[in-house]
């Protein structure tokens, strides 16, 4: 049985309880301050607040879910709420269709029926790109009810497909922040696919073209692998973000907005307060020495 983020989350959640307490002071009898609170700890105190803030400003609905490198919870808001998709979808159809070339049934080679490209080429293009046409396609090419069942046997419940509400090239789904969380965890972990296709799907998500939203709120030394999904009343944004060694998920899903240029200013805000907690947490986790 895999040990997933979902887990982890007791632990930390016992951690923040006990970094509130400290926050709102540990008096002794003179009714002085006794102890203070963990630096990396009052930080994630200070993003949960953040965000509830951040939440208000949302039309619709804030869902949040942030794990640390060890993929342990720090904070969750809304995070079995089902959105509406948009695009995070292609997370889940591209480990379909690597788990389809790891088990021999398709080659990265082979083109993709009225595509008029290859595997390997609509995994990118889709990933990097955002290709709706591509996604599409490679849905329909593995049968989107495959697809679903393929990811509830993995573990990704709450993930739903139904293409027949959609339009030709945008397929309506489902999905919450914490199956999301769940499939980046388990991606950096290398628990979903073999080493080659991680490095392979990895980079395409380093190598996102569409860095409209989170993103946009980040220092230049912070790295971000991420997907995106934009619909006109739904924005998303879910990756790893890496800075100093350390890398976090994060998966932040929001609707309700007018059209995607209500949503952008909020996006870098939420970035904004996101990278605080990394730098903090980063620089109160020394990072593990290399191995010599």
């Amino acid at each position: 049985m895999r040990t997933s983020s979902r887990e982890a989350r007791t632990g930390r959640t016992a951690v923040l309880g006990l970094a509130l307490v400290l926050l709102l002071g540990a008096c002794g009898g003179t009714g002085e301050v006794t102890t203070a609170a963990p630096t990396a700890e009052a930080a994630a105190v200070d993003l949960e607040r953040s965000l509830e803030d951040l939440a208000d400003e949302v039309p619709g609905e804030l869902g949040v879910v942030l794990l640390d490198p060890e993929g342990r919870e720090v904070v969750a808001r809304e995070a079995d709420r089902p959105f509406t998709s948009a695009s995070l979808y292609k997370l889940f159809l591209a480990h379909a269709v690597l788990d389809e070339v790891e088990r021999g049934a398709l080659a990265l080679s082979d083109a993709v029926p009225e595509l008029g490209l290859t595997v390997e080429q609509a995994l990118d293009v889709m990933i990097s790109w955002s290709d709706n046409a591509s996604g599409a396609a490679l849905g329909r090419w593995l049968g989107w009810t495959d697809v679903e069942a393929f990811a509830h046997e993995q573990g990704f419940e709450a993930t739903t497909f139904d293409p027949g509400t959609g339009s030709e090239d945008i397929v309506a789904m489902t999905t919450t922040p914490d199956d999301v969380a769940d499939f980046l965890d388990r991606l950096r972990r290398g628990e979903l696919l073999s080493g080659s296709s991680t490095a392979l799907l990895l980079g395409y998500l380093e190598e996102q073209h569409l860095d409209y939203a989170l993103s946009t709120g980040f220092s230049p030394d912070v790295a971000f692998a991420h997907k995106t999904g934009l619909l006109q009343d739904v924005s998303h944004d879910a990756g790893i973000v890496e800075l100093g060694g350390h890398d976090y998920v994060v998966a932040v899903l929001t609707d309700g907005w007018s059209d995607y240029e209500e949503s952008a200013p909020w996006f870098g805000d939420a970035g904004r307060e996101i990278e605080a907690y990394v730098r903090e947490d980063a620089a109160a986790s020394p990072r593990p020495a290399a191995a010599p």
